[in-house]
């Protein structure tokens, strides 16, 4: 690998606060913050894990006073020399303090450049790389547990140890292969049998948790629906604790989907609260209702909002026609009031909870009724493991179809050549998960994600 310059960034958020911290990262780190740091002996001259005190001086005037601390290659997070400088926090000290770094040698560095840096130098794999940013950005506790399960390796682990197996097979059927005269024993079909059984189990035990996955990391997409004035705005309201969305006694109030992200216990519960469905709605609103349909379809969960204070009416067997095969649960509303509404066996035998969004009763119920259903809890308790993404999935899928072909391969009898086509196949595909087989636009999508400063 070629030798890279030298970066900084600011590493901290934007803004006023009690500090700010600039890291510097590369070949020359120790050079560059020499010219601005004045504190006694030279940062290049000072062991690394160590900390010192001292100003940033630039064109013979004084920035800051700072701390400086020292990391040597490869015993840093990048695996090169890096100076991290803590400045008082202001933006107009840290702009000062980082344009004094940038003028003597750095370059400023890119979207998660330095972590781009810790996976090339072998610092993390490139599962781990993700883990990092998904710890940036999780939202819950159950979101940030996964992440620090990736980070620890916890997926890499067993993605390498099938890699392993699969590159012993492959090893032997190659040796055959290329070798026929050189008395290399054969290994027993039912051998052969059983080992691609059991990895073809352990993939799709990951590409099955990968959704769940999903909806740990991103959010459960959940969709509120129902006729015109049931409720389905202030429910909205009152689980986001906010008055997001208007309410009136007017029909068609809400004519355009409304979003909020709320979390429950361990879940994140991105709420849509769409336009109330009705027949005889005029242009407009009747656009709204087009699109309350459509969020419906990609739906994990809908809300299907009933006034229990009104009849159950043609609109609502409408409605109750769109979300079938959803996760659903019938949010029975209103019951504060006086009941009119007569639901058929298919709802009473469903998921019910009945709510007053105005008092605030049963909502709690309504929330553990959403936990159980998704029982997302249970994967993030088992600190052993980790769960996949949608891109970890693709390639899980590729693996498992390579190695389903194999199997099928064996049980026909064609040559082992054929074989081990397959079996290199599924290596290539785990490889993209840890790094050892992706390509150069697939880490820099990864990376593109990452904030300045990661």
């Amino acid at each position: 690998m070629k030798e890279m310059t030298t970066i900084a960034a600011v590493a901290t958020p934007p803004g006023e606060g009690g500090i700010a911290v600039i890291r510097v990262s590369g070949p020359e780190a120790f050079a560059v913050c020499d010219r601005v740091f004045s504190g006694g002996k030279p940062l290049s001259e000072r062991p690394g894990y160590t900390m010192a005190f001292g100003k940033i001086v630039y064109e013979g005037r004084i920035l800051d006073e700072v701390l400086a601390s020292v990391m040597r290659a490869p015993h840093s997070y990048t695996g090169e020399h890096t100076v991290e400088i803590s400045c008082h926090g202001g933006q107009l000290v840290t702009r000062g303090v980082l344009s004094a770094i940038l003028h003597n040698g750095a370059v400023l560095a890119g979207r998660g450049e330095f972590t781009k840096r810790a996976f090339l130098n072998g610092k993390l794999d490139l599962s781990q790389a993700e883990a990092v940013i998904d710890l940036i950005q999780a939202e819950t506790d159950a979101a940030a547990n996964l992440s620090v399960n990736q980070l620890q390796g916890k997926l890499s682990a067993p993605i390498e140890e099938m890699r392993q197996e699969i590159l012993g097979l492959a090893a032997h059927l190659d040796a055959m292969a290329d070798f026929p005269d050189e008395g290399i024993d054969e290994a027993p079909n039912d051998e052969i049998i059983e080992k691609l059984t059991e990895l073809i189990g352990s993939l799709e035990t990951m590409a099955n948790r990968a959704e769940q996955g999903r909806l740990i990391r991103e959010g459960i997409n959940t969709v509120i629906v129902g006729k015109p004035n049931v409720g389905k705005s202030s429910l909205l309201n009152v689980l986001s604790g906010t008055d997001r969305a208007l309410v009136t006694q007017q029909a068609g109030t809400t004519r355009d989907v409304i979003e909020e992200h709320i979390r429950l216990g361990d879940l994140r519960l991105n709420l849509f609260d769409t336009a109330g469905i009705r027949s005889n709605a005029e242009q407009i609103e009747e656009m709204g209702i087009q699109k309350a349909k459509e969020y419906v379809q990609k739906a994990d969960l809908v809300f299907f909002v009933l006034d229990m204070s009104r009849p159950f009416e043609t609109e609502d067997e409408e409605i109750f026609s769109l979300i079938q095969g959803k996760n659903t649960i019938f949010v029975l509303n209103k019951i504060d009031l006086e009941q009119k509404a007569v639901l058929s066996e298919q709802i009473t035998n469903a998921t019910t909870v009945s709510i007053s969004a105005k008092t605030g009763v049963g909502l709690k119920q309504l929330e553990k009724t959403v936990e159980e259903m998704f029982s997302l809890g249970s994967i993030v308790q088992k600190q052993e493991e980790a769960v996949i993404n949608m891109r970890h999935k693709q390639a899980v899928l590729e693996a498992l179809s390579a190695l389903k072909n194999a199997l099928l391969t064996l049980e026909m009898g064609l040559p082992a050549d054929l074989l081990s086509v397959d079996m290199h196949a599924a290596l290539t595909s785990l490889g993209t998960i840890t790094g050892q087989t992706v390509s150069d636009e697939i880490v820099e999508e990864i990376f593109s994600r990452f904030c300045l400063g990661k």
